[in-house]
């Protein structure tokens, strides 16, 4: 038995515990770090091209008809336009950066907050003090996240339909749906944080009987 190791565990089994800790935090940072990139990455290429992406919900055929060589189809529903940033207004563009910028925060921020979460895990110990503040830091983080990022991006796709003359024909790019389901997750979180803190007293409970 190495020096370091638990009472009573053996080596490998003390390398395997170390190993899915440190193997969950690599997963989970890997996902939020390549998205983030690619989402950087892609607003700067957008920038420097004199564009920007935004969803839309097309409502009318009218300004949503395209003509293919052999046949014509028709946009509807929520879609993704790339837009000239010199079609558009200053004050347009600035709530779409902040939209977009938002969601990018919110991504790091959340992977932040949940490393405490699963180093306790992998510990074995979920029910931390540590682990609940993550839980309330994480929920708070992306329910202010998700309003400016709805209210940038609502008022911003409005915007953009008023400066391409379309106002009538589309509607913002951010659905119901959408907001039911980032609400979902954000009860979720919460609903999580309070199981969380019911084990910790159990815990302590039983901590106390023995």
């Amino acid at each position: 038995m190495t020096q370091g190791n638990r009472q009573g565990e053996l080596p490998d089994e003390a390398a395997k515990r170390k190993a899915f800790g440190t193997g969950y935090e690599l997963w989970v940072g890997l996902a939020i770090g390549f998205y983030v990139i690619y989402a950087v990455t892609e607003l700067i290429t957008d920038l420097v091209h004199e564009k920007i992406t935004l969803p839309l919900e097309f409502e009318s055929e009218a300004v949503a008809t395209l003509d293919f060589p052999g046949a014509d189809a028709t946009l509807s529903g929520l879609t993704q336009i790339t837009v000239a940033t010199t079609d558009l207004a200053t004050a347009t563009l600035v709530l779409l950066l902040i939209a977009k910028i938002t969601l990018i925060l919110t991504f790091i921020v959340a992977a932040i907050s949940i490393v405490p979460i699963i180093r306790d895990i992998a510990k074995g110990d979920p029910f931390t003090g540590r682990s609940i503040t993550a839980l309330g830091v994480l929920e708070s983080f992306i329910a202010v996240g998700c309003l400016v990022y709805f209210g940038a991006m609502v008022l911003g796709s409005n915007m953009v339909s008023r400066d391409l003359d379309i106002a009538d024909d589309v509607g913002p790019g951010v659905t119901t749906v959408l907001a039911f389901t980032l609400l979902g997750v954000v009860g979720g979180i919460e609903l999580l944080r309070r199981c969380y803190k019911s084990g910790q007293k159990a815990q302590e409970e039983l901590d106390g009987l023995v």
